[in-house]
């Protein structure tokens, strides 16, 4: 299956986009200015690589891998509350 390295690469840059977001509220509002740099730096480029594969499969047609980018959204969600940063 071609889509599989596509799958693959917007899934884990979409949930760690989603996650590191959650994290860099953290240490915004604990004031750890070198933590929020490093975490909008991770932010950037995750967001960067889901975002070219997710508008280039929507604009495609490609509907299954703009499904794992939208459920990657979610389970980064939802790890955030149950992973303890």
């Amino acid at each position: 299956m071609e889509q599989i390295p596509q799958i693959i690469a917007v899934f884990s840059s979409q949930m760690a986009l989603v996650f590191f977001k959650h994290i860099n509220i953290r240490v915004i509002v604990a004031k750890q200015v070198e933590k929020a740099m490093f975490y909008t730096f991770l932010i950037q480029a995750s967001w960067l690589i889901s975002s070219a594969i997710g508008i280039n499969a929507f604009i495609g047609g490609n509907y299954i891998v703009v499904i794992f980018y939208l459920a990657a959204g979610v389970l980064g969600t939802w790890l955030n509350f149950k992973i303890k940063v």
